[in-house]
């Protein structure tokens, strides 16, 4: 039986998670080469990067392709040229990257906080402040990045660069900012969608298949932030 294609909605929020069977990241180099080639290999690829967590054996992304072959380009290239670095072929990452679908209400930035505490989640430090190959150093205005695209909900936050530094700090500081990694990770299980029954039913509409987590059965509309 075919594999089912690669999640991909054309200029929808994508949640992306790429993980190793090994190191891929062990010296600052590695992660400033990767850095270097996916803010170049996304800008020619039409792809806009909103968030990113680059961990020893893992890579979290947030990104808004303009078209699925962009999209597939940009994480086959990266993981081509991360391999190429290690000095190992294909079998250095598990399988195919995970995809699951963000509505810019309610979830987009949810997404982005946990992709800003993910080094945090998973052990790697107290602080994901600490953490210096993440794109919290750019939403909290510690390490800016040019090539990053800011979201609109990120936006709302205020109506200064500071205001909005500001309220995204103390956002990742809340139970708010930790309670989505579940539902996050079983959508990326799942290749779901994240958002509200209308959006859900729209994506599937446009993809002709279910978008819906079945882990632990259909979600709950309490799961839905609001």
């Amino acid at each position: 039986m075919a594999r089912q294609a690669r999640l991909c909605l054309p200029g929808q929020a994508h949640l992306v998670l790429q993980r190793a069977s090994a190191e891929v990241f062990r010296e600052p180099a590695d992660y400033e080469d990767y850095l270097q080639r996916l803010a170049q290999t996304a800008q020619r690829a039409g792809v806009q990067v909103h968030g990113y967590a680059l961990l020893p054996s893992a890579v979290w992304l947030v990104l808004t392709p303009a078209d699925c072959a962009g999209l597939s380009s940009l994480m086959q290239t990266l993981a081509r040229c991360a391999s190429r670095r290690r000095g190992e072929g294909a079998g250095l990452w598990q399988g195919r990257y995970r995809s699951a679908l963000l509505q810019q209400a309610g979830w987009l930035l949810p997404a982005l906080c946990t992709v800003d505490l993910a080094p945090q989640a998973e052990g790697l430090c107290a602080d994901a402040a600490t953490w210096g190959w993440s794109s919290l150093g750019h939403h909290t205005g510690r390490q800016p990045s040019g090539w990053l695209r800011e979201v609109p909900p990120y936006w709302e936050l205020g109506n200064t660069p500071y205001a909005r530094e500001a309220a995204y700090a103390a956002l990742l500081k809340t139970d708010a900012a930790q309670q989505h990694r579940e539902p996050i990770e079983r959508a990326l299980r799942a290749a779901a969608a994240l958002g509200d029954a209308a959006y859900v039913a729209w994506a599937e509409q446009q993809l002709g298949r279910s978008l819906r987590t079945r882990s632990r059965g259909r979600p709950r509309a309490s799961e839905a932030p609001q």
